[in-house]
């Protein structure tokens, strides 16, 4: 799309990741430096660093449009930064962006839980066969330390499958078949005897699939504690988003339990216990319960968008976090657009172009184009009016 356009392509680093430490080895050591860490200061990053590109780097793009991208909470990003600095950025595709889950929201706290199970069931999987899993490991656990541990690393598990449920193998949060939510499923429904042992059986061989798909390791880890090989960790830094969660990005999520979800129920989400989480996550650095901002966000951000202009949201019909989406079916508000990929997981319409690439996904490409160029064109005639 950029040669099409003529366009740069800049890729920028948000502060506190991958090689952006603005404090060395020393940006996550207290909190007055990780206290550094937010979204309004990632945004005022991007805004001058703009500015710079045009200023110093790229003078022949003085007069040039920007139009930014971004998934997830980089999709958040991609919509605050055209709500929050519209001089500079002229249009945002903002690709699963839960801009609506956090506290004084409608979003059910129970949704994630609930697509999940709904991209499983819908993928083939027997609900009773997962659900007798958890039983089944409950009546084989020494310890209910130990069952919570195993159950908190498999809800972990489904939850990020559904997430990368892309046509065609993937390497983003561990390496995965193509469809592997469907892959999955085998090991749920081809149960011999229902045993414990067996149900128990088939809830690793999700493990494995997860952890092991290509069979190469004779052994993995499955405590992110100790060796950090978590969702986290893949962003760029296995404690960047948690103190985020800990402070501005507050997202009430919990488990309904049935017929909500096939998980085993631990709502409502309690304030307290992520404030419990977070103090044992940074409370030697100096965290107490007064950073925690649930309302801030939204406070912040809006929850509704008004002045709001050149905005697309792309949600996937298969990814959890679509529920926190700007909204659930494909609409055009102004010039607000929604675009439902109804077989889409967490930002697949950002990935790169594949063979196996579904229809659903070449459309909202085309439409999500489609829009720019009107954005491009809207914006050199109004340079031209001035």
């Amino acid at each position: 799309m950029a040669s099409e356009f003529h366009a740069a392509i800049v890729f920028a680093e948000h502060r506190f990741y991958g090689k952006t430490q603005p404090f060395g080895n020393e940006s996550y050591a207290t909190i007055q430096n990780i206290g550094y860490l937010s979204s309004e200061q990632a945004l005022a990053d991007f805004a001058l660093l703009i500015s710079h590109l045009k200023e110093k780097r790229l003078s022949f793009a003085q007069n040039s449009s920007v139009i930014a991208f971004g998934g997830s909470y980089g999709g958040m990003l991609a919509a605050w930064i055209r709500i929050k600095y519209p001089h500079l950025v002229q249009g945002a595709i903002a690709s699963s962006a839960p801009v609506f889950w956090f506290f004084g929201m409608p979003v059910p706290e129970d949704a994630y839980n609930h697509i999940v199970t709904r991209s499983f069931v819908n993928s083939g999987c027997i609900e009773e066969n997962i659900l007798n899993g958890w039983t089944a490991l409950k009546n084989l656990s020494s310890t209910g330390q130990f069952f919570s541990f195993i159950q908190e690393c498999l809800e972990e598990i489904f939850e990020s499958m559904a997430m990368v449920n892309y046509p065609y193998p993937t390497n983003y949060l561990a390496k995965l078949p193509g469809w592997p939510v469907k892959v999955a499923c085998q090991f749920f429904n081809s149960i011999g005897e229902k045993t414990d042992e067996q149900y128990a059986e088939s809830m690793y061989g999700i493990m494995n699939l997860y952890y092991n798909y290509t069979g190469q390791k004779e052994k993995f880890c499955i405590n992110s504690i100790t060796c950090q090989d978590s969702a986290y960790a893949a962003l760029g830094d296995p404690l960047g988003w948690p103190w985020q969660s800990c402070t501005e990005m507050v997202m009430q999520q919990c488990s309904g339990g049935p017929p909500n979800d096939f998980f085993i129920r631990n709502c409502p989400f309690i304030l307290e216990g992520q404030q419990s989480y977070c103090l044992r996550l940074f409370g030697e650095i100096g965290y107490t319960k007064t950073l925690m901002r649930p309302y801030w966000t939204i406070l912040n951000y809006g929850n509704k968008y008004p002045t709001a202009t050149n905005i697309v949201f792309s949600n996937g019909y298969l990814d959890p976090w679509s529920a926190g989406g700007w909204s659930q079916k494909s609409q055009v508000v102004g010039s607000l657009i929604s675009i439902i990929i109804k077989d889409g997981a967490h930002h697949y319409d950002l990935r790169s172009k594949h063979p196996l690439d579904t229809n659903s996904v070449k459309e909202a490409r085309r439409l999500e184009k489609t829009y720019i160029k009107y954005w491009l064109k809207e914006a050199k005639l109004k340079a031209t009016i001035i």
